[in-house]
């Protein structure tokens, strides 16, 4: 079973709320990559609160456990969090990244995938600070459309049709 790392959580802001970088379909996705035959493994900090489904929720990890965690994966998802440049700054593996109202050509790294809803959903001001911007969930991607970019990556190890599409050859 092909292994998939999550980096699901944005620091929380300065005045506590949650960050408006929180993607709202966790839950949905997570469930949708078990149906697929992958399994998949959490990290993140402590007070992070653990998504139903996930095999492995790893918390407070420190970098070098980090990289060995996800070369045992085939690719992360992430947030626009601190994961996303660890990966990119260790030229660990390519991941998946999950844009709301930031600008991913800005803050982001052209290896992985940056997915976002659309230039409509960005905020005006890239730089202004996160207290002034409100969540927006429709800034998101939809997870049946990260489920179709994960299995394009790295098709479950099946050989029978799964919901994205039939497979002739088996993965590692």
């Amino acid at each position: 079973m092909s292994k998939i790392l999550i980096s699901p959580y944005a620091a929380r802001l300065f005045d506590g709320r949650e960050s408006p970088k929180r993607y709202p379909y966790w839950p949905k996705l997570v469930d949708l990559l078990n149906k697929e035959g992958y399994e998949v493994v959490q990290v993140g900090v402590k007070g992070e609160d653990r998504i139903d489904g996930v095999s492995q929720f790893v918390i407070d990890f420190p970098f070098h456990k980090l990289k060995e965690l996800l070369d045992e994966c085939v690719l992360y998802i992430a947030v626009d969090n601190v994961f996303q440049h660890f990966a990119h700054y260790e030229r660990l593996k390519r991941g998946i990244v999950l844009w709301g109202p930031s600008d991913y050509k800005i803050f982001g790294h052209p290896e992985n995938i940056n997915m976002s809803r659309g230039m409509e959903f960005l905020r005006p001001n890239q730089f202004q600070t996160w207290t002034e911007w409100e969540w927006n969930p429709a800034a998101f991607p939809y997870a049946e459309n990260v489920l179709h970019e994960v299995v394009k990556l790295n098709p479950p190890a099946l050989t029978a049709r799964t919901s994205i599409g039939s497979y002739a050859t088996t993965s590692t």
